[in-house]
């Protein structure tokens, strides 16, 4: 074996010896893999270089000799294999007697993603060329299609505002308000449906979830007492970027507008409920549906089954339909845009501004209770969850950043294992901060935009649609653009403002899901310290 370098070219000349071939094809992985190739298409390569330099073997003799040519071209990794003597392709024989692959093998081995593997004659020499371009890498944008959707939203509002009045009324009239319409009661029912099974089957899950540890009750207790606590501080700071809140004691605490209130909520027609897409009867039948379930679920464990896989079956369509939820909120924003005065656009930053007040006040007094009933301090604190809350502020995703939430609570906050199994899945299903501050001041923008005063009985069915949907519907994939519909088409408030509301979840949805991690950690630390869950970390233990 002699090897020869000139420049970025890697020349070496070997005889075709069992040896020889192996070490040929591990500097072919190792050379592909160095300059970044894709993984499958390597492995590809890889495999029709022995097997070519099998088929020589065949045909000119162990003792021939082979050159191996490595060299970056145009930045693309590239192999040259030559072999000298009479015009051989391995790539295509007629004979697959001693062959490692068949010819129909090879031409599949053939067919990459990205790479180009092909024979020439040339100069009395064999040649087979290897090409892999380097693996693309695709571009990450926060946010995803959504970020996109609203960009294009802006732009095209700007555009269409140069446009002659018939075409803007053409636009917006005859084309965009009818398909959103459209589009948005599609959104609006399937999420009703999704809601109901996704209820039920929590139910269903809570059952199994307290019998596994007597700390499921006080942790559920203690996420309700805080969506309480943080409902109450978005109504307060929302109140005052939009004072809407009626308190008028003409429409408050009359008896029969309570009795209206409570009984609404009552299905009386199973059908209508989904028909009329009326979220709080829904609610209460999913809740008496998951409660017979249970009481039949051990005599028929099939209920339960069926109960888990509608489940599934609903998010799985949910998950479609979210596909065009990007379309959804592009139409909105331009709708939204295209009809409003630059005063009316500016309120955009009103919500921005309310959200980050009311979860920012939130995350203080949380940061405040961690630092009086524990022994951490803060800097320390917010140092050890630093790579989850990385992972979680990057990828927009508390979902992305369980492992390292995981990892961190256990390593590094010295939190009991089992505790933290159970604690923090669970905290990303019942417990969501964010969530609920935005749904909270987006219905006080609606009812501000809409010139619709806030009555107490509504400021009821606010809260308790928060903290239901900050529970049953997903977060990722538009969850919150649907989130955003319900509570507005509850509440009968103009479905096109979703579009001014997306346009603030996208400049803080990535800051809000790290925020997140922190304000769980820190609840975490608080009860794991007062249910004794929490181990000396070695210098603590030292230092005793």
């Amino acid at each position: 074996m002699s090897p020869r370098c000139a420049k970025n070219i890697r020349c070496t000349e070997m005889k075709l010896t069992n040896e020889n071939i192996a070490a040929a094809v591990e500097d072919v992985r190792d050379f592909f893999r160095l300059a970044g190739g894709s993984e499958k298409d390597v492995l590809k390569i890889c495999l029709v270089v022995e097997e070519a330099l099998l088929r020589y073997r065949e045909r000119f003799g162990a003792e021939h000799e082979f050159e191996l040519y490595t060299r970056k071209w145009l930045r693309a990794p590239r192999i040259v294999l030559r072999v000298n003597g009479a015009p051989f392709n391995p790539l295509q024989t007629t004979s697959d007697d001693d062959a490692l692959f068949s010819n129909e093998v090879m031409q599949n081995l053939l067919h990459y993603d990205d790479s180009k593997t092909v024979y020439r004659y040339e100069n009395g020499c064999n040649e087979i060329i290897s090409i892999s371009p380097l693996e693309r890498k695709p571009i990450k944008i926060p946010g995803g299609s959504i970020t996109v959707a609203v960009v294009a939203a802006i732009i095209c509002s700007v555009a269409v505002g140069y446009l002659p009045q018939e075409i803007q009324t053409l636009l917006l009239g005859d084309i965009i308000t009818p398909v959103l319409s459209t589009l948005m009661s599609l959104i609006v029912t399937v999420t009703v449906f999704m809601m109901f099974f996704s209820i039920v089957s929590s139910i269903c899950a809570v059952e199994s979830t307290t019998m596994l540890s007597n700390m499921g009750v006080p942790v559920i207790k203690r996420f309700f007492f805080y969506d309480v606590c943080i409902i109450a501080l978005s109504i307060f700071i929302s109140v005052m970027f939009f004072p809407v809140l009626s308190i008028d004691s003409t429409k408050v605490f009359h008896l029969n507008e309570i009795m209206g209130l409570v009984l609404s909520v009552i299905p009386t027609n199973f059908v209508d409920a989904f028909v009329k897409c009326n979220v709080l009867q829904v609610a209460v039948m999913a809740f008496f549906s998951g409660i017979c379930v249970i009481t039949i679920g051990n005599r028929v464990p099939t209920v339960k089954v069926l109960v888990a896989e509608a489940n599934t079956l609903m998010f799985k369509i949910m998950d479609m339909v979210f596909t065009i939820m990007p379309a959804i909120i592009f139409l909105c924003i331009v709708k939204s845009l295209s009809t409003s005065t630059l005063a009316e656009a500016v309120t955009v930053w009103k919500i921005v501004a309310a959200n980050c007040l009311a979860y920012g006040a939130f995350t203080l007094i949380m940061l405040a209770m961690l630092r009086l009933k524990t022994a951490e301090k803060i800097p320390t604190f917010l140092k050890k969850i630093s790579p989850a809350f990385v992972v979680s502020l990057t990828t927009g995703s508390s979902s992305a950043s369980l492992p390292q939430s995981l990892d961190v609570s256990k390593n590094n906050l010295h939190v009991d294992e089992k505790f933290c199994n159970f604690w923090i899945p669970l905290s990303l299903v019942l417990f969501s901060p964010s969530k609920l501050v935005q749904l909270t001041v987006s219905a006080f923008y609606a009812s501000a935009a809409a010139n619709d005063p806030v009555s107490l009985s509504e400021l009821f069915i606010i809260a308790f649609l928060a903290m239901q949907m900050s529970i049953s519907t997903p977060n990722a994939g538009g969850g919150i653009a649907a989130s955003f519909s319900i509570l507005l088409a509850q509440l009968g408030l103009p479905l096109e403002l979703i579009g001014s509301l997306m346009i603030a979840d996208v400049m803080t949805g990535n800051i809000f899901t790290g925020i997140n991690v922190v304000v769980r950690e820190c609840e975490l630390v608080t009860l794991a310290t007062k249910m004794n869950f929490v181990k000396c970390s070695v210098e603590e233990e030292a230092r005793r």
